[in-house]
């Protein structure tokens, strides 16, 4: 028996290369440097010339009249091809084909009356798996162990979030990992002489960004000076748009949100950001100078505290974490602020999952927001500590990750969200 090599079953397809060189010359003429470029040229051009199809005249491929009439008269290898399936070849016919390397010959397979391990595909095909005697299996010995493709379990975690966040009808934002200091921390109602902003701090990079429209600069100095039409006092220490206009690597994914402020929201609006942040931290076994952020905020009439705590409690019971407590916190540009710290039974102790508060009136003043603002933002690394039970941050991101846990990590803790 004979069957197609790779090469006939191609051709079975698409076409032998001579019969497609001969279309292609009914449609024009082309020239020589052109035709080069057709699939498989050299074979069609070989062919072609030795069946007198084709002639080449000042670097031009042109049909002869037997070629004209190929494509109109049945073409003996394309019939072939067609009978090697039925098994119909002719020893002639089989040597034609055999002379193109198009058929091969398929192994015959005999087996003795012996005892074998392992049922093979060939077998299976010939029926002759009747014949043999198999060796008993023990079932218990294991197996060879595989380790299919899976996803790294902290983009598992950061598309878990997503999904939540869609699900409870937020719409996603996106933006640049380098900022000025104007979104990063100006546009926020955080003062310039913050310690956040120090070089211990802040990752700060050479030149200077761009301010927005000075309608809106304008606002923010009022409102940091003397705190605006807000009530406020403002930080009463002169805003100097040359330290708004300092380039850094975000250090929060909160200049997401001022960026959509100042394009404009609707009311009331749910918005999420996830992305990598950056700050100059010692690392120890919850710190890292890079790491994910996931930042969300919610605007709408009758938003408070409770609010608030009763979003965070909704969120994390998605995710199967149902112990949590808050505590306040201080933020320049919420007021009040909470964290939230979530309970592992494993690992019996809390671990800080989130910051969050509601957005001062100053903070919101210069964007014309007069409703309440609730905003959020969570390390996605700690939540995933929490989730697969590491008890350090770079277990999770970066190259100190242990191969093997990669491999082995239960993603159904996940997927079962």
């Amino acid at each position: 028996m004979y069957k197609l090599t790779e090469e006939g079953l191609k051709y079975l397809k698409k076409g032998l290369p001579e019969i497609n060189l001969v279309k292609k010359l009914k449609e024009k003429e082309l020239k020589f440097t052109d035709a080069k470029k057709l699939e498989n040229f050299n074979i069609a051009l070989l062919w072609a010339k030795k069946n007198n199809w084709i002639k080449i005249e000042k670097g031009i491929l042109k049909l002869t009249e037997k070629g004209e009439r190929a494509t109109k008269e049945k073409y003996k290898i394309e019939e072939l091809l067609n009978k090697v399936e039925k098994n119909e070849l002719s020893e002639e016919e089989v040597k034609i084909l055999s002379k193109r390397n198009l058929i091969k010959k398929e192994k015959e397979i005999r087996m003795e009356r012996k005892e074998i391990l392992n049922l093979t595909p060939e077998l299976l095909k010939t029926g002759l798996w009747r014949e043999v005697k198999f060796k008993k299996y023990n079932v218990e010995v294991p197996g060879k162990k595989i380790y299919p493709g899976k996803k790294h379990p902290l983009n598992l975690i950061i598309e878990k979030i997503r999904e939540i966040f869609v699900e409870m009808g937020f719409e996603e934002l996106n933006g640049p990992l380098i900022e000025t200091a104007f979104w990063d921390m100006d546009s926020m109602f955080i003062p310039q002489d913050h310690p956040a902003r120090e070089i211990q701090d802040t990752f700060y990079l050479s030149g200077k960004g761009d301010l927005p429209d000075k309608e809106l600069v304008n606002k923010i100095r009022e409102v940091q000076e003397k705190g605006g039409k807000t009530g406020s006092i403002g930080w009463k220490i002169k805003w100097n748009p040359e330290i708004a206009r300092q380039l850094l690597l975000r250090t929060h994914t909160t200049a997401v949100t001022y960026r959509k402020f100042a394009k404009g929201i609707k009311i009331p609006s749910k918005y999420f950001c996830i992305g990598r942040v950056f700050r100059n931290e010692e690392a120890d076994s919850t710190h890292l100078p890079e790491f994910h952020q996931a930042e969300g905020f919610i605007a709408a009439e009758g938003l408070n505290l409770r609010s608030l705590m009763g979003f965070i409690k909704e969120f994390y019971s998605k995710i199967g974490i149902e112990k949590i407590k808050f505590k306040f916190a201080y933020n320049p540009y919420t007021e009040p602020s909470l964290e939230a710290f979530g309970y592992s039974e494993k690992m019996k102790r809390w671990i800080e999952l989130i910051n969050s508060g509601i957005f001062r009136p100053e903070a919101l003043a210069p964007y014309n927001i007069k409703v309440p603002v609730i905003a959020w933002g969570l390390a996605v690394e700690r939540l995933a500590m929490f989730v697969f039970e590491k008890k350090s941050i770079k277990e999770i991101l970066g190259h100190t990750c242990d191969l093997k846990d990669l491999r082995e990590y239960d993603i159904l803790k996940v997927e079962k969200w």
